[in-house]
């Protein structure tokens, strides 16, 4: 049979690994918050298109920042009015 210094060894040797382990899962869990803070970070900063809060863009007219804004992003505005109809609805997938 073992000795009971030997069983304690054992037991203070399985806390001791317990403890690492938790550490070692404390630290992972905390890296991957800051990881995904930094991820979302750099997204944000690196989106094209974002609105520009600078002193120069809010003293210019709005009509000239609003077709900047649709000629960056790449959208074109339209003339044809918006309308409404009764009829039934039409699904339409896929076009160009």
């Amino acid at each position: 049979m073992e000795s009971k210094d030997m069983i304690q060894d054992r037991v203070r040797a399985r806390d001791a690994a317990m403890r690492l382990l938790n550490r070692l899962t404390a630290g992972a869990a905390v890296s991957a918050v800051v990881g995904v803070g930094l991820l979302g970070a750099i997204g944000a900063y690196t989106i094209p298109g974002t609105a520009s809060t600078s002193a120069a863009s809010t003293s210019t007219s709005t009509a000239s920042s609003s077709s900047s804004t649709s000629s960056s992003s790449g959208l074109q505005t339209s003339t044809t009015p918006v309308t409404s109809s009764s009829s039934s609805g039409v699904a339409v997938s896929g076009g160009s």
